[in-house]
């Protein structure tokens, strides 16, 4: 043995002493032998002598080390036996693979009170573990997977994993235990999913409202462009859905600028030209006017009416609103949050429309879809979502994907810049503002170092000495003053007043703005065709499915256009995000990247977006593992709808007892 080298022996203990030192320190030393030879061992806790005894084997592991130049094991687990033979005192904790355990010494109850503190070691609990899972009876480890599934699938049964992830024989059976679990896990979830889509379509009968080739001839006529044959595609695939008497529930993605709303605008016409309503629900009020505006342009001259809500709204505005959307007159109403009021009546909701979902609730969601009978509903997303969430958070939901850009779309360079770089970048902008483009500058945050606490802090993300690091909106225009002065500037952020923030965004699509500092509010909802230069601030402080949203909005027309982005690479993490969002381009990939970066929990939110926690199942790791499952889950399902066969009254007790109070692992919960 060599300084240094962790070791496993089974030794007899010769001896054992007491060493004391200075200051009343006792170590306890035994010599151990075998066959080989012998070693010291030492511990510095005097009770470690009370379960040492002379003539009695054991096994010891530790590191070697050295005391007095003599090797040394020191503070070395052990278990002691009366056998010599290793095989007969069946030991947990040596001679085979065992287990690590978090160990943390003091908790907290659940009503936050701090438990009494309980000190185990890694060799006792792995006792009480392995005693624990001895002889399990069937009827305490009930195996909830069908037998068939089982065998199909070549999975071990639930007590055997259940031994196997604690005490192995080899790693092979370790990796065959967590695939079992994992399989249970993602099982169970579409097996919820499957049941949740079977109730919408048998309890609820929708409005059929068919594209004939009338209304479709109507609506490429209202659209100034012919959409691609990827947009034509989803479109084909949501007429499908309105044809029938079961309401659709469809996820519509796709990359920045793929053209989700020109396809979400044709939906929400064909509800129009059956006499239905149709609703928009956007996020944020600058998506909304957006999206108001763009309805307004197409339908010009058409005898649809459009409707806007705002949570800014005058009061005379909205009695208006009220007024004519709950008599008919508004065909499509658009807005924000204000549309779940329960004063926002429809006389004959059609077509749902929610973009950005992953912004709302599913209470939210519910609130709007409840002010119709079954109506129909698409959801959008900004930005693409990785198969393995679209199949859990969206398990109950068609898909649908725009996998291709509308032509005409500009090259837009990325580039990560340093500060040395700051002139060069204030170059590039002056000469694209003397070529009448437009450019944003985006930075995290609000306000300048005169913030008060609360509002330089947000709840629950950064400690407020890093966040007043961050630069504010009105310190960045003040400042721009003076390196720009030729320039004419807007600033743009959320706490704004509504009608000082329509100003700038009509000043903006005007040209009388050549360089807009907002914050991240214009992730979404602004489309400028002469805007070609996207400079963020402090990118580190963005995610990545965001910096890809912001980069977005430069190059939608044919200009060559540039995203630079100033961002401090002090972490891994940092380094890492910010070297893929210079290197990626297409929102799938960033997707994909992002979610492999911050795992599931983060993507979106895990409590706003109803993403379960999974106790052995990875998402990133299990993609295959899940498309398994849930084939097996839906096919079952179609099967035996209610779980009614015999085979199957665990595994319904089992999806009973997890959703249980837990409307949110319903997932989406448009129906």
């Amino acid at each position: 043995m060599r300084l240094g080298d962790e070791v496993n022996l089974r030794a007899r203990i010769v001896e054992v002493r007491g060493e004391r030192f200075r200051g009343g320190k006792e170590k306890i030393v035994a010599l151990l032998a075998d066959e080989s030879g012998q070693i010291r061992a030492g511990w510095w806790n005097p009770y470690v002598a009370d379960r040492l005894t002379p003539g009695k084997w054991g096994f010891f592991s530790g590191k070697v080390g050295s005391w007095e130049e003599r090797p040394e094991l020191g503070n070395a687990d052990f278990e002691v036996f009366d056998a010599e033979d290793a095989e007969d005192a069946g030991s947990p904790n040596f001679g085979r693979i065992v287990p690590t355990y978090s160990l943390r010494p003091r908790q907290r109850r659940p009503d936050g009170t701090e438990a009494p503190e309980i000190r185990l070691s890694q060799p006792a609990l792995r006792k009480m573990v392995w005693q624990a899972l001895g002889t399990p009876a069937p009827e305490q480890l009930p195996d909830d997977l069908p037998p068939s599934i089982r065998e199909r699938r070549g999975l071990m049964s639930r007590a055997m994993a259940v031994r196997q992830m604690h005490f192995p024989e080899t790693m092979g059976d370790l990796e065959h235990a967590r695939r079992r679990l994992a399989y249970e896990e993602l099982f169970l979830l579409s097996t919820g999913i499957a049941l949740r889509r079977w109730q919408v379509e048998k309890l609820e009968c929708a409005r059929k409202l068919p594209v004939t080739p009338a209304i479709l001839a109507r609506i490429q006529a209202r659209l100034p462009f012919r959409l691609t044959e990827a947009q034509q595609r989803a479109f084909r695939e949501i007429a499908a859905d309105l044809a029938g008497d079961r309401p659709m529930n469809r996820l519509l993605q796709g990359d920045v600028g793929c053209g989700k709303t020109a396809v979400a605008v044709a939906t929400m016409l064909a509800a129009v030209a059956h006499g239905a309503q149709a609703a928009l629900l956007a996020p944020t009020e600058v998506l909304a006017e957006q999206h108001f505006r763009t309805l307004e342009k197409l339908l010009a001259g058409s005898k649809v009416r459009i409707g806007l809500l705002r949570g800014s709204s005058t009061d005379s505005e909205r009695a208006a609103f009220l007024g004519e959307l709950a008599d008919g007159a508004i065909h499509i109403a658009v807005g924000t949050h204000a549309l779940l009021e329960p004063e926002v009546r429809f006389e004959a909701l059609g077509v749902v429309v929610v973009d950005e979902q992953h912004k709302f609730g599913v209470e939210q969601r519910s609130k709007l879809r409840a002010k119709g009978r079954a109506p129909h509903v698409l959801v959008m997303t900004a930005t693409p979502i990785p198969r393995s969430l679209s199949l859990t958070l969206y398990g109950d939901l068609d898909l649908s994907i725009i996998d291709a850009l509308p032509p005409g779309r500009g090259e837009v360079r990325t580039k990560h810049v340093k500060e040395e770089d700051r002139p060069k970048v204030y170059d590039l902008i002056r000469r694209e503002a003397q070529a009448g483009h437009a450019a944003y500058i985006v930075l995290p945050r609000i306000a300048g170092e005169g913030l008060d606490e609360a509002e330089a802090k947000p709840k629950g993300r950064v400690p407020k000495q890093l966040w007043s690091e961050v630069k504010g909106v009105q310190a960045e225009v003040k400042r721009l003053k003076q390196a720009l002065p030729m320039l004419r500037l807007g600033a743009l952020h959320g706490k704004m007043p509504g009608e000082e923030k329509d100003r700038v965004l009509t000043q903006l699509r005007e040209g009388r703005i050549d360089i807009l500092v907002s914050t991240q509010v214009i992730e979404v909802g602004i489309d400028l065709p002469n805007a070609t230069v996207m400079v963020i601030e402090n990118a580190e402080r963005f995610g990545l499915s965001s910096l890809h949203q912001l980069r977005g909005r430069v190059g939608r027309s044919g200009l060559r256009s540039y995203c630079l982005f100033f961002g401090e690479t002090k972490t891994a993490d940092s380094e890492e995000r910010l070297r893929a969002f210079e290197k990626l381009k297409d929102g799938f990939s960033i997707a994909e990247a992002d979610f492999k970066l911050r795992g599931p929990g983060q993507f979106f939110g895990t409590a706003q977006s109803g993403l379960p926690e999974f106790l052995v199942a990875d998402l990133i790791r299990d993609q295959r593992l899940l498309m398994d499952a849930r084939d097996d889950a839906f096919a079952l399902v179609r099967s035996d709808p209610d779980l009614k066969a015999p085979e199957h009254a665990s595994l319904k007790a089992r999806v009973e007892r997890v959703f249980a109070g837990r409307s949110r692992l319903m997932l989406v919960d448009v129906g």
